[in-house]
């Protein structure tokens, strides 16, 4: 059976994802790996992370930094600023 997430906690994830990154100023030389990404999100929603996230970098809202020996790296797009400033208001 599969869970489905509530309209309310999807914004929540997407809002704490997105503040993390434009708090540690990743945008064009700065990056976060997926798991300080998935940190403080309570641990019933953290299996969602990674599909909300999926959902950002469809968006371009969010970057694929690279991949490191720690896991995978984010950044924010910088061209969508006033929307990143949308989100985290």
């Amino acid at each position: 059976m599969s869970k489905r997430i509530s309209p309310a906690d999807y914004l929540r994830i997407r809002k704490n994802i997105v503040k993390k990154l434009y708090a540690y100023g990743a945008f064009v030389h700065g990056h976060l790996l997926f798991e300080r990404l998935r940190q403080g999100i309570p641990s019933h929603l953290a299996g969602f992370v990674k599909q909300v996230l999926d959902d950002l970098l469809k968006e371009e809202i969010v970057l694929f930094y690279k991949r490191t020996k720690h896991g995978d790296a984010y950044q924010l797009n910088i061209k969508k600023l006033k929307e990143i400033e949308e989100i985290i208001i």
